[in-house]
């Protein structure tokens, strides 16, 4: 069963905005193998990506359904997917309030996002608006901590121990199907020690943090560098396991 209350709106929800089009530029898309675990083989006809952000998640869905409706709360974000997804038809919503009639999608998708809605409401209008046998997908990209310099990336810029993903709870089973998980491993290329600066600071934790502490962030990554080859060229790869969790309708 889901918890009762989820992390509420805050601070960090609602602070990725002012930072659209970096994050539009640097944040990670999604691996399609996660998609293709959520679809199973099915063709839907339409599709539901909620919490879209810029569309990362977005793209990879356009040529996997018939249709693909992306809901989105903020504005900022809303402009920069209208620009980047123009085949997709963009909508302002909420997970907890989704503008779309009952029985409308054959798969809902959330990627990065799925921690921020509130649980039990969120359950239900994923359930309301699915078609009978319809999937929930669920996405997160973390970033591979069995890499060394990913620790000390993560006290670089004082990343919270708890990960987006440890405050996932399984959909209500008396509404969905047991969770099935799957696991992907693979590596974002950023453009050097300047792509990786900017992605950190697409992060929430960071956005809300005091501009004098943003610089002491960027002048520890500097200093990270230092210390790592693999952060010195022009290339960086960026480490990710994406964690991939299916539900189905009941």
């Amino acid at each position: 069963m889901p918890a009762e209350s989820a992390m509420p709106a805050s601070e960090f929800s609602r602070s990725f905005g002012e930072r659209a089009d970096s994050y539009q530029r640097m944040r990670p898309t999604y691996p399609p193998a996660a998609v293709d675990f959520v679809l199973h083989g099915r063709s839907p006809g339409r599709v539901l990506d909620v919490g879209a952000g810029t569309g990362k998640l977005t793209r990879l869905l356009l040529d996997r359904a018939e249709q693909v409706v992306a809901v989105e709360p903020d504005p900022q974000m809303r402009r920069v997917l209208s620009s980047a997804v123009p085949d997709a038809e963009v909508l302002a919503g909420s997970a907890e309030r989704l503008p779309l009639p009952d029985a409308s999608v054959d798969a809902i998708f959330a990627g990065q996002a799925f921690h921020w809605f509130a649980r039990p409401a969120t359950d239900h209008e994923l359930a309301r608006v699915l078609r009978p046998g319809g999937v929930v997908g669920l996405i997160w990209n973390m970033p591979d901590q069995s890499v060394p310099w990913l620790p000390e990336l993560a006290q670089a810029v004082r990343q919270p121990e708890a990960t987006e993903s440890d405050d996932y709870q399984d959909l209500d089973t008396a509404l969905f199907t047991p969770a099935e998980q799957d696991w992907t491993s693979w590596t974002y290329p950023l453009p050097g020690l300047a792509g990786l600066r900017e992605l950190v600071h697409t992060w929430s934790w960071v956005i809300t943090r005091p501009a004098a502490e943003q610089q002491a962030i960027d002048e520890r990554l500097r200093i990270l560098a230092t210390r790592h080859a693999e952060l010195q060229g022009e290339t960086i790869g960026f480490p990710y396991r994406t964690m991939t969790v299916r539900q189905y309708l009941r």
